[in-house]
């Protein structure tokens, strides 16, 4: 199943920069929805995830 997988907090980000649901976030993260704001909101999901991984100290 494909699915992008994020912490609350960054679903809630995109919820409040796209103008749109938590359910519609959740929903093109489950890949059940793939209009524009769908693709948006993985597009920004992997960027997030992208930041998020480069603050990771090793």
């Amino acid at each position: 199943m494909k699915k992008i997988r994020i912490d609350v907090e960054l679903k809630k980000q995109i919820s409040n920069e796209l103008n749109i649901s938590l359910q519609s976030v959740r929903m093109s993260l489950e890949y059940v929805f793939n209009s524009d704001n769908a693709k948006k909101v993985r597009k920004m999901a992997k960027e997030l995830l992208i930041k998020e991984a480069e603050n990771i100290k090793i």
